[in-house]
């Protein structure tokens, strides 16, 4: 390797360093090379979208989801001696939300991008032209529909050819004009579709999360401006408020007995926390009290329960729509769901005797 070589190699890798984060670019401990993660841009309310007739697991006939992210594209590389003076990276190309030939001719082109600057480094060029360009140079728009290869791991399908096959005018690869050429660098790394369809959806909370962490939002009732990782948003209506005014607010709302009330603080908003969220805020004791407050809540709608009339019991029992006995799961007493006594068999219940 010459020192030029070497020199152009190490700058590369540090400046990448300091331009990216951890979860972005990451180095390699025990060779000169890495793996970089590549977000892609994507219009508002894309849709990806899965068609009934190749969903393994998955119920209705066409599923279809909003999202903001997707999972990245994962470049693996390694630098080669004579790189960048005369030979390109050594890569791998990883995506599960993209096929398997639509990852080959992403490579084909990263293949183009040395060509062009041929002696020069390239590795920010190839995550720049990935994460800006991919969907319109694939031809990608919303709604877009998942697709993989039978097997899972991409290699199916027609054989891969050497990355160099077209350059060199193969008279195989002729020979499969119209046929879809598959690179071997290129690799869709997911099990099903179904699995994918979680993937994604994990991977674009979690993003949400982040984007959402980093920013600063206005609290409409301290009126403080807090970044996000200090604030909580409303699922339904979107309102953020910082998670000390929400602590607090739960918190009353929890003492009072007003379960049923933990909604967004603006008076025209009805949207209403999750358990997740009010468990987030509130310590444990009260959250087990909201808890038995809203399941109990909820059991008093329902005409077809009643609760054991024993006062150190009170556990809920679903009634026989066609006997008046009830029997306690916890405490096995036998009671007429009637007057609340102890059953009393085929004689009269005395709130109806008379």
């Amino acid at each position: 390797m010459s020192s030029e070589d070497r020199e152009a190699q190490e700058d590369e890798l540090l400046a990448l360093a300091s331009i990216y984060d951890e979860d972005v670019f990451k180095r390699s401990e025990s060779a000169q090379g890495g793996e970089t993660r590549i977000f892609l841009e994507l219009p508002q309310d894309f849709i990806v979208s899965v068609n009934g007739n190749s969903a393994e697991t998955l119920q209705s006939p066409r599923s279809e989801y909003t999202v903001s992210f997707l999972p990245p594209l994962v470049l693996n590389f390694e630098f080669p001696p004579d790189y960048p003076s005369t030979s390109p990276p050594v890569f791998t190309l990883r995506g599960k939300w993209l096929s398997q030939a639509q990852l080959s001719t992403l490579c084909r082109h990263l293949d183009n991008i040395w060509e062009e600057n041929r002696g020069s480094v390239v590795l920010f060029a190839w995550m720049q032209f990935l994460k800006e360009e991919t969907l319109s140079y694939l031809q990608i728009s919303s709604p877009y529909e998942l697709k993989m290869c039978h097997g899972g791991s991409g290699q199916s399908g027609p054989p891969p050819v050497p990355p160099d096959a077209e350059q060199r005018g193969d008279a195989a690869c002729a020979a499969a004009a119209g046929a879809e050429i598959l690179d071997a660098r290129a690799v869709q790394d997911v099990e099903s579709l179904s699995s994918l369809i979680r993937e994604i959806l994990d991977s674009d909370q979690a993003q949400r999360r982040k984007c959402f962490d980093s920013k600063m939002f206005l609290c409409n009732i301290c009126f403080c401006e807090k970044l996000g990782s200090e604030c909580m948003y409303f699922m339904e209506c979107s309102h953020v408020y910082c998670r000390a005014c929400l602590k607090d607010y739960f918190e009353i709302q929890i003492r009072d007995g007003q379960v049923q009330c933990l909604n967004c603080p603006d008076s025209e908003c009805s949207s209403v926390a999750t358990p997740g969220q009010v468990k987030e805020l509130v310590g444990e004791q009260l959250f087990a009290r909201y808890d038995r407050l809203l399941l109990q809540s909820t059991l008093d709608t329902m005409a077809d329960v009643v609760y054991c009339p024993r006062r150190g019991c009170q556990t809920p029992v679903m009634k026989d729509p066609e006997s008046i006995i009830g029997i306690c799961s916890c405490c096995n007493y036998a009671f007429c769901t009637f007057c609340r006594m102890t059953y009393h068999g085929v004689s009269p219940c005395r709130l109806t005797a008379g």
